[in-house]
C-alpha cells in the first residue's frame, strides 16, 4: 500500500497508521489460514508413499496416473466437465438478456423480478437440492443427465446475472439509443453494442458460473446421474470412509481446474473488478 493510499485509508477510517498495519496483518494471517490447507492437500498429493503425509516423502505423480487409470475417477472428471460447462454456457446465454431486461427496462414487479433471479442465492444449496429433486421427479427426470444439467443452470445463472447487471450498469444507455436510432434491431443492438460494451462481465459471469457448477456437491447429491457422479460427489463419498493418496491427488485437480478460471477471470477484468460485480 502506498503512502498515499493509507493515508486516504486512515483519513477515512479514522485507524492510526499502528491500527492500519494491525488491519492488513490480519487479513494476511486470514489469508494464510485459508490457503495452508490447500498447500498441503497440493503438497500431500506429490507423495511417494501409500499413506497420506505431509510433508511429502519423496516426490512422485504415481497417485495422478493412478487418479486417470481409475474410470470411476475419470468418467467422474468427464461428467463435471460436461455439467460445468454446458451450465456456463446456458446460463451466459439466459442471463444476459435476463440481466439486461432488468437493468434497462422499466415495469411492475421489476423488484420481484430481481429477487426471483437471484434467490437461488439466498436460498441454501441443500434446500434448493432437495426442492429441485421433488419438482424433477414430478416431470421425471431426476436422476437424469438434464435434470442434473438444469438444477446447475439455475444454481449457477444468478453470478451471470449479477455480473453482466453491473457491467450494464456502467455502461452509458445513450449509445444504444444511438444505435438504434441509425436503423439497427433490438437483437442487433444486444449482439453488436451491447455484449462486445459488457464482455468483461459476460465472461467473468461465464467463468464464474462454471467454477460454481464445478465445485457443487449438494445439487449433485440430490439429483446425481443413474450410474454416475460428478467429481465432488465422489470424493465427498470417497471422504465419509477414508482417505487415500489417490484421492487427495484428484481433489488437488478439482483445485487446479478452479484455480486456473480464477486466474483467467484475473487477467480478463481484475480479481478487485470482479468482486465488485
Amino acid at each position: 500500500m502506498s503512502a498515499a493510499a493509507t493515508s486516504r485509508l486512515i483519513g477515512k477510517s479514522g485507524l492510526t497508521v499502528g491500527g492500519v498495519w494491525i488491519v492488513k496483518a490480519v487479513a494476511w494471517l486470514v489469508l494464510a489460514m485459508l490457503l495452508l490447507p490447500l498447500v498441503i492437500l497440493i503438497g500431500a498429493s506429490f507423495a511417494d508413499v501409500d499413506y497420506v503425509t505431509f510433508p511429502p516423502i519423496g516426490f512422485s505423480f504415481r497417485w495422478y496416473a493412478a487418479f486417470f487409470n481409475d474410470p470411476a475417477f475419470v468418467d467422474s472428471l468427464i461428467l463435471s466437465l460436461q455439467i460445468a460447462f454446458v451450465a456456463a454456457i446456458a446460463a451466459t446465454v439466459l442471463g444476459f438478456p435476463a440481466a439486461y431486461v432488468l437493468v434497462r427496462k422499466r415495469f411492475p414487479g421489476q423488484g420481484l423480478a430481481w429477487n426471483l433471479f437471484l434467490s437461488p442465492l439466498l436460498v441454501p444449496q441443500i434446500i434448493l437440492g432437495v426442492a429441485l429433486l421433488q419438482f424433477f421427479t414430478m416431470l421425471g427426470i431426476a436422476t437424469t443427465f438434464v435434470g442434473l444439467l438444469l438444477a446447475h443452470i439455475v444454481a449457477v445463472i444468478p453470478y451471470v446475472i449479477r455480473t453482466v447487471g453491473a457491467s450494464l450498469l456502467m455502461l452509458d444507455p445513450s449509445i444504444e439509443e444511438a444505435a438504434a436510432d441509425l436503423g439497427a434491431t433490438r437483437l442487433k443492438v444486444l449482439a453488436l453494442v451491447v455484449a462486445p460494451m459488457a464482455k468483461g462481465g459476460v465472461v467473468a459471469g461465464a467463468l464464474f458460473a462454471f467454477i460454481m457448477s464445478w465445485v457443487n456437491v449438494e445439487i449433485s447429491i440430490f439429483l446425481s446421474v443413474t450410474g454416475g457422479y460428478t467429481l465432488p460427489v465422489v470424493l465427498f463419498n470417497y471422504l465419509e470412509y477414508s482417505i487415500t493418496t489417490v484421492v487427495v491427488a484428484a481433489a488437488s485437480i478439482a483445485i487446479y481446474v478452479a484455480v486456473i478460471l480464477v486466474l483467467i477471470v484475473d487477467r480478463i477484468i481484475g480479481i478487485g473488478s470482479a468482486s465488485r460485480l
